[in-house]
């Protein structure tokens, strides 16, 4: 006798015990969600359905939400979904002069019990195919970024950074030497004699009148940027040996420098006092970065993990892993809720801030990634590759939009511009690159 299949696919005894582990399932969700769907706040319990958010993953209250079941149809044919890191409904462009349209915005309700919520990587995966199925209407989509100009730097170029006016960018140098380009025509305006080594990082102030550097040699400096005249020195060769980042705090007072010592260092920015030391790295320290708001800071390094620290008692919040070797950038989003690393793995991971958990990993072809930028608008990520290219990702799906070539060496930085129309890259080639992409 022919077997009736089930319209899971399932046939026979299978998809009596499907059915039976759907309705365990959506037992457990009853009572997790109260009776309410999850979306609609329906609470009328004969139409609602437990939803697989992996199909083929578990029955379980982590794999799962509790939907009325058209909003279940939806969820299911990728018209309806979750972000997961904000947890507001999505609806397909389809949907949008429809009853369902309403929904968008809408924040998911999650069980009280934690161990009852669901999973957010699978809301991300979830997540991501819906993006991949919607029409790409982002300006890099339409127009890839073009060359706009090339600065000959004459000295490798470790690191850069545009001006908060966009007046300006600094450049950072193998040679010692910080130079400053007049934007929007590249001219150099001023070279500064760094007197402490290989030039690892620089950094304005936020109110743009200083710079400040970290080099190999004798700690890191700041220059008031109008006349390149020398006011503060941090540490010293002797004791803190190479600095390869430095930061300044918005909002505050304070600097941050990683390097050879295992700890971070918080400086006076007016003064060069030290105020504190965040230990706790087992090894070079090679990228430090404070929040949008100057009230957390990421640290990372050899020792390949990426520490999350509170400014106002500065403790640690979390440490954070994922990476197989060491991690030479970190940055914060522009809106302070994602935080990306990359580093000798090859692998940049975009993070969560205010649970440290990961929403993309992104792995490269090219070996090694130097540094790492976020658009002012939080949609992209720029990346700087041992193999010569500059990549340019999606945030929210993590989609590859645009390489860019045209180094003839590894580059070692990027930076996007306040105004968000223009990406500066920098080279072991001793030229700057600048991309238009508007």
């Amino acid at each position: 006798m022919q077997q009736r299949s089930s319209p899971n696919g399932v046939v026979g005894s299978s998809a009596d015990s499907v059915s039976s582990a759907l309705e365990v399932l959506r037992q457990k969700l009853l009572v997790a969600y109260d009776g309410a769907c999850a979306i609609s706040g329906c609470q009328v319990a004969a139409v609602l359905r437990p939803v697989l958010i992996d199909p083929h993953g578990p029955a379980e209250p982590h794999n799962a939400l509790l939907l009325r079941a058209d909003l279940q149809i939806l969820f299911h044919a990728g018209l309806l979904t979750i972000d997961a890191m904000t947890l507001e409904v999505l609806v397909a462009p389809e949907l949008r002069d429809s009853e369902y349209g309403a929904l968008a915005g809408r924040r998911l309700r999650q069980p009280n019990r934690l161990a009852l919520r669901p999973n957010r990587h699978l809301l991300a995966t979830h997540h991501r195919l819906f993006q991949l199925e919607q029409p790409a209407t982002d300006a890099l989509a339409i127009q890839r970024p073009l060359l706009r100009q090339l600065l000959a730097v004459q000295s490798w170029v470790n690191s850069l950074t545009f001006s908060p006016d966009q007046q300006m960018l600094a450049t950072g140098s193998w040679d010692g030497m910080l130079r400053l380009w007049r934007l929007p025509d590249g001219q150099l305006q001023r070279v500064i004699s760094g007197n402490i080594g290989e030039l690892n990082a620089v950094v304005f102030s936020p109110d743009g009148q200083r710079i400040a550097a970290a080099g190999r040699q004798h700690g890191a400096r700041i220059w008031r940027v109008a006349d390149g005249e020398l006011l503060v020195h941090l540490g010293d060769d002797q004791r803190h040996g190479a600095f390869f980042s430095i930061a300044f705090q918005p909002h505050g007072d304070l600097i941050a420098t990683g390097g050879w010592d295992p700890a971070v260092y918080l400086w006076h920015a007016t003064d060069g006092r030290l105020s504190g030391i965040l230990p706790g790295h087992d090894g070079v320290i090679n990228s430090v970065a404070f929040s949008p708001d100057g009230n957390l800071l990421l640290s990372a390094g050899h020792d390949r993990v990426l520490r999350l620290w509170q400014m106002h008692d500065r403790s640690l919040v979390r440490a954070m892993r994922g990476h197989s070797d060491a991690i030479f950038s970190v940055t914060f989003s522009p809106n302070g809720q994602l935080a990306a690393s990359a580093g000798g793995d090859g692998l940049i991971f975009i993070w969560r801030v205010d649970d440290g958990q990961p929403l993309q990993m992104l792995a490269t072809p090219s070996g090694a990634c130097f540094s790492l930028a976020f658009s002012p608008d939080n949609q992209y990520l720029a990346s700087a590759h041992y193999g010569r290219i500059v990549r340019i990702w999606r945030v929210r799906d993590g989609a590859l939009r645009w390489e860019l070539g045209g180094h003839n060496e590894s580059v070692t930085s990027v930076a996007f511009a306040p105004g968000g129309d223009l990406l500066a890259s920098g080279s072991f080639d001793s030229t700057v690159r600048i991309w238009s992409y508007q």
